[in-house]
């Protein structure tokens, strides 16, 4: 298998994205840490994953929230005594509650500061402590998921367009400032609209052909594995990763 004896923390990992690399990785021999917002989600999710109490840890945290960051790392540390992979996948388009598809000229600051908070300050804060471990063990793979939209802007979307952007440069700086700790720093951008369970939700989505969240599973375990032990400081794209390597580009109707 090609993660076993590694530890992995997947930020938002009780649905979508998330939940599927985490499924990915505890399939390829991977100890995995769950967080999530909300305890029962976390939780459920355990229970989902079925695996024996030494191979997996659960945990409610906000990325946003420097203390909960602290404690989940922490709690990581305690319980693995190190940490090999760290995925940064939590994050939204517009907040769950709204409002969504905004001008620049018509967004609030407080939905401006939320999506930024997530996708981005949440990036920093998971990254800066997943980087004071992986510096004292001298290895570690950080993957920083992205989107179409963190390279090419989109309109209706300019808060997550300016988080993402920031996620990738975010991404490049990290792998320039670590790669003489042995630590690697990648994008993983889908590909596309990910028909995601808020997503699916959306009145103007239903009916839609989109890529199902599974089609981060591939590249996101290369990305972790030693195979990519000396690829740093790029941007993988899931859907091509798929076709390059022969691997079926799964699709859903939302």
């Amino acid at each position: 298998m090609k993660l076993s004896g590694k530890v992995a923390c997947v930020t938002g990992s009780v649905r979508g994205i998330g939940w599927e690399i985490v499924q990915a990785y505890a399939e390829e021999g991977a100890r995995v840490v769950i967080c999530d917002l909300h305890k029962a989600d976390v939780d459920g999710a355990l229970a989902r994953l079925s695996l024996p109490v030494e191979k997996v840890l659960g945990l409610r945290a906000d990325v946003t929230a420097e203390k909960d960051v602290g404690s989940l790392f922490r709690a990581i540390k305690k319980k693995f005594g190190k940490l090999d992979i760290l995925v940064n996948n939590a994050g939204f388009a517009w907040p769950r509650e709204g409002p969504i598809d905004l001008e620049v000229a018509d967004t609030p600051f407080q939905v401006w500061l939320k999506v930024l908070d997530t996708n981005l300050s949440g990036t920093f804060l998971c990254s800066r402590e997943a980087l004071r471990m992986m510096r004292a063990q001298r290895f570690g793979s950080i993957i920083n998921i992205s989107s179409p939209q963190g390279k090419l802007g989109r309109a209706l979307r300019g808060p997550y367009c300016a988080a993402k952007f920031g996620v990738e440069g975010l991404t490049q700086v990290m792998s320039l400032e670590n790669s003489s700790h042995n630590i690697r720093v990648n994008a993983l951008d889908p590909g596309g609209i990910v028909a995601t369970e808020a997503i699916r939700k959306i009145p103007g989505n239903k009916g839609k052909k989109m890529l199902s969240p599974e089609v981060v599973r591939a590249c996101a375990v290369y990305l972790a594995s030693d195979e990519s032990i000396e690829v740093t400081g790029r941007s993988f794209v899931s859907s091509e990763w798929n076709e390059r390597h022969r691997i079926e580009v799964p699709y859903m109707t939302a």
